[in-house]
Parts: structure tokens; C-alpha cells; sequence
């Protein structure tokens, strides 16, 4: 049996014993893992409204400028 089959067998076993939201819920949690977390988040929001430029805020949380552009943009829409 080849490795493709293999996993193929455990994935038709996991999707049988497992109801289809549970593995719905499993597969939202894949992908990138995200740089800023909630606490990064908030703690972003904070320095924002305190006046700190985004630069600045991407220095203290140490991502990109980037980065912080694109949460920015997510908190605004």
C-alpha cells in the first residue's frame, strides 16, 4: 500500500466517526497561522488610539508595517 492510500484510509475512517461539523471545524483552523492575536490586536487598537504611528506600532508588536496595514484595514471594514 502506498502512503497516498494509506492516508486516504485514516482520512475515510476520521470522516465516518466524526460528525460533518466537527470536521468542518477542523479544517477552518488550517492555513497561515495569523502574526497578530487577539491580544496583539487590542494591544494595536490601544497604541493606535494613544497616536503611534503604524511603523511605530509594527516595531513594538515586531511584525511588518504590512502587517499592521492589513489589520488595520480588517478593523475598518
Amino acid at each position: 500500500m502506498t502512503a497516498a492510500e494509506i492516508a486516504r484510509i485514516g482520512g475515510v475512517a476520521k470522516g465516518k466517526a466524526h460528525s460533518k461539523a466537527q470536521l468542518r471545524k477542523w479544517g477552518k483552523r488550517g492555513g497561515r497561522p495569523e502574526k497578530l492575536d487577539r491580544k496583539g490586536l487590542a494591544t494595536l487598537k490601544r497604541l493606535l488610539a494613544t497616536g503611534t504611528t503604524q511603523a511605530e506600532c509594527a516595531a513594538i508588536l515586531g511584525v511588518s508595517a504590512r502587517t499592521i496595514g492589513r489589520a488595520v484595514a480588517r478593523m475598518r471594514a
